[in-house]
């Protein structure tokens, strides 16, 4: 009893640990934590490697909606006289030549009931002055090119694509909505007022619907359909597309002719909107001289039919 009670010690004493039980505690926890360090140092290596990945992708390649809350600075507009400003020009229309939008289009079944054009290019220089989309917006960085309108040979529709440069914005690289105002009313103008009796008409009623923003420095696709002409009335609609075919923008407008529309000479509208060249009839049946657009391109074989027509 006596050496029992020697080994039972009081609960409010003290144990004694034994040494090795100490140092292999100590060893664990050493060993644990040591594990623990590397562990922590790869997670953080991972974390900012692919951090720094997503950050590059990012700036190389921003999304629409970073855009729009950060937008990249442009470069300066070069000059249209400069050496840069016609090199501009020049790659820009040989981008639009090879788009595969325009080549599906020249290729379709029925792209001899087409003929192309490109409005205000047998504008005088003189004229060009005074017009907002001939002249105060043309130039690199804004209109660079003249549209390339393909047109049914009928006039109740156009498929035209148009290049939207960088100094045409609201939102820095969003294309103002005023001006994507104006390219729809002139495009919408052109069917209205070649199914017009006088070919001369106003805008008297213009709807547009904003669906999505209009990125700048990018090609867009411009369609308008003849809705009804009456009398001296005509409706049209229309709608701005990406080369995507997503819609960005659309519309529907009426125009009337002038009571006094026969007093006037609508040549002026015809230079504008860059109808087909006539050639005389005796050289067309000859095969001598080929029928040219307003820029100067040959004309699909169906149109001769027309030209006699118009």
């Amino acid at each position: 009893m006596f050496s029992s009670r020697l080994r039972t010690l009081p609960a409010h004493l003290p144990r004694r640990v034994p040494k090795a039980s100490t140092a292999r505690a100590y060893s664990q926890s050493a060993s644990s934590s040591s594990s623990a360090r590397p562990s922590s140092l790869r997670t953080l290596a991972l974390a900012t490697g692919v951090g720094l990945t997503f950050y590059t992708l990012g700036a190389l390649f921003p999304p629409r909606v970073a855009l729009l809350v950060s937008p990249r600075p442009a470069a300066p507009l070069p000059g249209a006289d400069t050496t840069e400003g016609q090199a501009y020009t020049a790659e820009l229309e040989a981008s639009l030549q090879s788009l595969p939008t325009l080549v599906e289009h020249r290729s379709r079944e029925d792209a001899e009931e087409w003929y192309e054009t490109r409005p205000y290019a047998t504008m005088p220089d003189e004229r060009k002055v005074n017009s907002l989309t001939a002249g105060s917006l043309k130039g690199p960085g804004k209109l660079a090119l003249a549209p390339l309108v393909r047109v049914r040979v009928d006039e109740s529709e156009t498929f035209a694509i148009l290049h939207l440069g960088r100094a045409l914005c609201g939102h820095d690289g969003v294309i103002h909505g005023g001006l994507l105002a104006t390219i729809l009313d002139e495009s919408l103008a052109r069917v209205a007022i070649s199914n017009l009796p006088d070919k001369i008409g106003v805008t008297a009623n213009l709807a547009i619907n904003y669906k999505a923003p209009t990125f700048a420095d990018q090609f867009v696709v411009i369609k308008v359909n003849l809705v009804e002409k009456k009398g001296r009335k005509t409706q049209v609609t229309g709608g701005v597309e990406d080369l995507k075919g997503n819609l960005l923008v659309e519309a529907a407008a009426t125009f009337v002719q002038p009571k006094y529309a026969h007093l006037l000479s609508n040549s002026a509208v015809r230079q504008a909107m860059g109808e087909p060249v006539k050639v005389p009839t005796a050289s067309r049946e000859a095969g001598k001289e080929p029928i040219l657009l307003g820029e100067g391109k040959a004309v699909p074989p169906a149109l001769p039919a027309v030209n006699k027509k118009i």
